[in-house]
């Protein structure tokens, strides 16, 4: 089932606002057998917004309408599907409901601001929102389906899975939804992993089609089938490829390193701690973004300076001179610290130069030493990613969870993240 998309906001067509919502919109509604085939972004015009939706109603039996239902003078939805369909906008009974409702959740009365968003066309359907204070709508043009949601992207996520693709549901009740296995892998980039597939599974069926979204720091693998008889394939495929990939592979569907991590410690009954230098926190913060963290870690320590490193845990000044902070004492020195202090049973620590400023010919820009283990177990590796700062950070905090993870699995060996890097 092919639809088109339409984005609506002058946001959008100068780069204040980046586009996520059509991706998020592809993707949730590809596994029910809905494709976007056809995407149009245009601003706040009323009369551009009216021709490209009459346009395409010729052309796709549905179409999803994003931005434009809030309650300022620049949302324009309304207004323009009143013109499109040529019926005038009446106060919705159910529109009206929810705008009330919303407003007594915050203790307020409705405003003439959020008033603006009950009057719809006047043969409109209300799409439940959730979420926010203005509802979806549904409405027919010539015999195309027009969805119209919330530019909010929580507020559409949260329409996704429930008004709108019931709404495509009943409409367009022959959609196969696509039966997609999500694997989720770190370290290995989609170039690579497309070459052991082809190496190594040479005898990989038709049936179980193999799809990548590349990301930073994990990578996405779908099997996808189209019909339950092929199950069995699909699962021979992933058998094949754990047991080529199987290190790599952290997790399924919407797992996170840190998610899997935690859930490793939990299960376990291990404490975390991190004595974070050049990723300034970003480890703490993607552990304690997960719900649960409290139970596993306890105490981390961004230990910047080098007079930090020495007072708060303890790193000794003769090392860092001798060695520099970016050194394989130091970061052990530092990790043994920080499991010291917190009473943890393992821990993880970093120290790297991320740029673009002070690296040298013995330490380029790029280089961190990483320390992960427990007390009696620590291990220690130089790696060397030669990227912007911001890009270093995300990929030194996913590659010290990784190696955690590995060490928390039994995994012993350091294994040759993305190929292309240089190791010490």
């Amino acid at each position: 089932m092919k639809i088109a998309l339409l984005l609506t906001g002058n946001e959008l067509m100068t780069g204040d606002t980046v586009d996520s919502n059509s991706a998020m919109i592809a993707q949730s509604l590809a596994v029910q057998g809905f494709d976007v085939a056809h995407k149009v972004t245009v601003g706040d015009d009323l009369n551009l917004i009216v021709a490209e939706l009459d346009k395409l109603s010729t052309m796709y039996s549905a179409i999803i309408v994003n931005g434009g239902l809030g309650p300022t003078v620049d949302d324009l939805t309304a207004q323009a599907l009143s013109m499109l369909t040529a019926q005038p906008l009446v106060e919705h009974a159910n529109a009206l409901a929810h705008v009330n409702e919303w407003c007594g959740r915050r203790g307020v009365a409705a405003n003439a601001a959020n008033l603006k968003q009950t009057m719809l066309p006047a043969k409109a359907s209300v799409l439940a929102n959730p979420i926010g204070s203005a509802v979806g709508i549904a409405l027919h043009h010539r015999n195309c389906l027009l969805l119209c949601t919330p530019g909010v992207p929580p507020e559409l996520a949260a329409m996704l899975e429930g008004s709108v693709l019931e709404a495509l549901k009943q409409g367009f009740p022959d959609a196969t939804a696509r039966l997609v296995r999500r694997l989720k892998l770190f370290g290995m980039g989609e170039s690579a992993l497309q070459q052991i597939i082809a190496d190594q599974c040479p005898n990989w069926p038709s049936e179980v089609v193999v799809g990548f979204r590349a990301g930073m720091p994990l990578l996405e693998l779908k099997l996808e089938i189209e019909d339950e008889a092929h199950l069995a394939l699909r699962d021979q495929c992933e058998k094949e490829l754990r047991q080529v990939v199987g290190g790599f592979i952290v997790g399924e569907n919407d797992d996170t390193l840190s998610d899997i991590v935690i859930g490793l410690l939990q299960r376990q009954q291990q404490q975390l701690t991190l004595a974070e230098s050049c990723t300034g926190g970003m480890i703490a913060s993607n552990i304690t973004a997960v719900s649960g963290a409290s139970s596993v870690f306890g105490a981390g320590f961004v230990s910047y300076s080098n007079a930090i490193k020495e007072s708060v845990l303890g790193v000794d000044a003769a090392l860092i001179n001798q060695h520099g902070a970016v050194s394989e004492p130091v970061v052990r020195a530092m990790a043994e610290g920080a499991l010291q202090r917190s009473s943890a049973d393992c821990a993880i620590a970093v120290s790297g130069v991320a740029g673009p400023e002070g690296g040298t010919d013995d330490k380029p820009v790029g280089t961190v030493w990483i320390a992960w283990g427990g007390v009696d177990n620590l291990n220690t590796h130089c790696f060397h990613y030669p990227v912007g700062r911001a890009m270093f950070q995300t990929i030194v905090s996913a590659l010290a969870l990784d190696l955690l993870r590995r060490y928390l699995l039994g995994f012993n060996e350091v294994p040759n993240y993305f190929q292309r890097k240089r190791s010490k």
